[in-house]
């Protein structure tokens, strides 16, 4: 008798299988912008707090390299799920169902991801 039950893989496994797609390396990095989001929402609104308290501390925050490298990974981190979620939506409208036009919706995403990282970095370490 054949089992039909499902089997757990071990992480390895399930990466070396979903690091092929695109479309699956997409997603799954989706959810972790959104999981970097939500971790570093109390951080940025404690920075945003300290900055408006003095001018003092708002000098003392933007001078600090530390944090503005953590505002970056917020602002990359927003830019990056924003883009992605709009290619998620437009997935769930119908389009880019087929798997060639999926995987090109991926990496254009990635593209224009890569663009917005690039140019926030810009923006605030500069």
């Amino acid at each position: 008798m054949k089992d039909n039950r499902p089997i757990n893989l071990p992480l390895s496994q399930v990466i070396a299988v979903n690091s092929k797609s695109p479309i699956a390396m997409a997603s799954i990095l989706h959810r972790v912008s959104g999981i970097v989001l939500f971790l570093l929402v109390p951080v940025m609104l404690c920075i945003l707090q300290t900055s408006l308290s003095s001018a003092e501390n708002f000098s003392a925050v933007f001078n600090n390299i530390a944090l503005r490298f953590v505002a970056w990974i917020f602002v990359a981190a927003t830019a990056y799920h924003f883009v992605m979620g709009i290619k998620h939506l437009l997935a769930d409208l119908g389009m880019n169902e087929e798997f060639k036009s999926g995987k090109m919706a991926a990496i254009v995403s990635f593209v224009i991801a890569a663009v917005l990282i690039v140019a926030s970095f810009v923006w605030v370490m500069f």
